[in-house]
């Protein structure tokens, strides 16, 4: 969401003056950013009241229409609906509402795209499929920048708005800076006043950007790069970049105050320069991406699940060992280092945002609500989690594998959201050596009681490894493992690092249900190699024979494998199934 107070520079409800427009007036609707409705902005003139964006909800119509009518108890003004694009989120609340949509007294502007969308009823170009969200489809009373102007000067005609009001249209295009070429289309009233659009596409092939006065309403130029927004349907990289090269040349000329975005709190043009030149750098980097369509919507929300039940787990370990670290630190009397360790992860943060997670996944279960508003949800709180998630600190106290497996899932979440497949680089590796190392990894503390004696000489290095000791849980300390594998070590086609992640997930697993023993076993034939790890001396809990947690069977997946699970005599098996090397 933006930056900044809203409230400084347009407090919500209430009739405020429009800078550089005389006798204008505006009342918005400004709600915190998400995806089920836009922001309003209802602007009063002599001659016209001009709504842009009526939102998606009939709540906020029927307040936009409240107020459109206390405006007509003086004046009876035509209105003229003005969409910055056709996506269901900003325009199907006035579906509902008949102020809004009286052909005798209003009129609705759309791009011509985004226009035939409404008429023809497009779910997907109005996003209508993904969102779950159904509309009718209606007359649009002006189809904007219809046709090409293209090598042509300046167009005008004369077009008649409700009301008998005489307005003039005009097409052309404008230099706001050197080189920059932007589509405009005016509409100039009698009354000396005028709207002024700008052709911006990117978000939607139908953006279009609005001028009344000394303000600039953006349309959704300011999120058109975040992750589950870029790849809608219509959105175009190329389109984008050089729409937010054009929109940086208009605000950097000097002549706009203020920025009001389709979604969040209004900005100062400052400010919106230095998001817009972010948002740049970001859409340069979003070469090749997949298209956010329903299937991928789902395919996300699964992963978002998967990857929170096992963020669940492993924040609740790193906080738990912290929290032991800090403890142990201050009963020896080093307080700096307790106070540091308890300060990494603040538990209640991390509960607060699981909790509200989970409480949302529920409410989406129970009213099937569509996937895209699970998967940005989890995006949000592992944005959050990714921003506070300071590795470098967390790796200098807890073993390292369990830091790198925390940011390898949060980097891999924030990956497929932006529409990129997970990254994974497969390769010949030696199997048994590989499971080897993890084995090791997971039976010994990080440093050794000799290391810790040679360095009590040097304080720092000292505290360091001490915190080291202390935060690390050798997870097979107390298990009894054994490893059957042949003589040969076969060559595997897989990824090194997600492999021995899914390695220490299901070790993690039979340990975690009580698991005594563990019994690990190499088998290679002539194209594969099966792995098999047994856990077994345990009682045995979960789901029904034969089932794997899907984080399990996607991770293996992208690893480069298939697994299988099933319920043995007194214990739990996995199998995992791999490539030999050519």
């Amino acid at each position: 969401m933006p930056p900044g107070n809203g409230s400084e520079l347009l407090a919500p409800r209430t009739w405020q003056p429009v800078p550089g427009a005389p006798d204008t007036h505006i009342f918005a609707e400004i709600r915190k950013a998400d995806v089920t409705s836009s922001n309003s902005y209802l602007i009063q003139t002599p001659v016209i009241l001009l709504l842009v964006d009526p939102g998606g909800l009939m709540s906020q119509a029927e307040i936009l229409a409240s107020a459109v009518t206390r405006c007509r108890d003086d004046t009876d003004l035509p209105l003229m609906v003005l969409l910055t694009h056709a996506h269901v989120d900003h325009f199907t609340g006035m579906q509902m509402c008949p102020v809004l949509v009286d052909p005798e007294h209003s009129i609705l502007a759309v791009h011509d795209t985004g226009a035939n969308a409404i008429e023809l009823h497009d779910p997907d170009l109005t996003q209508g499929k993904l969102l779950g969200q159904e509309f009718t489809g209606m007359p649009v009373g002006i189809h904007l920048f219809s046709g090409d102007t293209s090598g042509r000067s300046a167009s005008v005609e004369k077009i008649q708005f409700p009301h008998s009001v005489e307005v003039s249209r005009v097409r052309d295009r404008f230099n706001p800076a050197p080189g920059t070429v932007v589509d405009r289309e005016c509409f100039l009233f009698p009354s000396g006043h005028r709207i002024e659009l700008y052709h911006t596409p990117g978000h939607s092939p139908d953006s279009c950007c609005i001028r009344v006065g000394r303000m600039l309403f953006i349309e959704d130029l300011l999120f058109a790069a975040n992750p589950g927004i870029a790849g809608l349907c219509g959105w175009d990289q190329d389109d984008l970049i050089g729409s937010l090269e054009r929109m940086l040349a208009v605000l950097r000329d000097g002549t706009i105050d203020i920025v009001c975005p389709g979604h969040g709190r209004i900005i100062t043009a400052k400010n919106a320069c230095t998001m817009l030149e972010g948002v740049l750098t970001d859409a340069r980097a979003l070469t090749d991406i997949a298209e956010l369509n329903s299937r991928r919507a789902e395919e996300t929300a699964r992963f978002a699940e998967d990857c929170m039940e096992e963020i669940n787990e492993l924040f609740t370990i790193l906080a738990g060992r912290l929290y032991y670290v800090s403890h142990v630190m201050d009963e020896l009397g080093e307080t700096d280092m307790a106070a540091l360790a308890g300060t990494l992860i603040d538990g209640d943060v991390l509960d607060g945002l699981l909790e509200s997670f989970w409480e949302f996944a529920d409410a989406h279960h129970a009213q099937d609500h569509v996937s895209i508003h699970l998967a940005l949800k989890a995006g949000q709180v592992i944005g959050k989690l990714e921003r506070s998630f300071m590795k470098d600190e967390l790796a200098r106290i807890i073993d390292l594998s369990l830091v790198t497996r925390a940011e390898r899932l949060l980097s891999s979440y924030s990956t497929m959201l932006r529409g990129f497949t997970p990254p994974q680089e497969r390769e010949a590796c030696a199997l048994c050596t590989v499971i080897e190392s993890v084995i090791i990894g997971l039976s010994g503390p990080s440093c050794s009681d000799d290391d810790i004696l040679a360095s009590t000489d040097d304080e720092a290095a000292f505290s360091r490894l001490l915190l080291a000791r202390i935060g690390t849980r050798p997870l097979l300390d107390d298990i009894r493992v054994s490893f059957a594998r042949g003589t040969d070590d076969p060559h595997v086609l897989i990824d090194h690092d997600l492999f021995s992640d899914l390695l220490t997930y299901i070790l993690e697993d039979l340990v975690g249900t009580g698991a005594e023993e563990l019994a690990v076993a190499v088998t290679p034939d002539q194209s594969h190699a099966t792995v098999t790890i047994t856990g077994t001396g345990g009682k045995i809990t979960g789901g029904p024979a034969g089932t794997v947690r899907g984080f399990f069977l996607r991770l293996c997946e992208r690893a480069g494998g298939s697994l299988s699970g099933e319920i043995v005599s007194d214990g739990h098996r996995y199998t995992i199934t791999v490539n030999l090397a050519a």
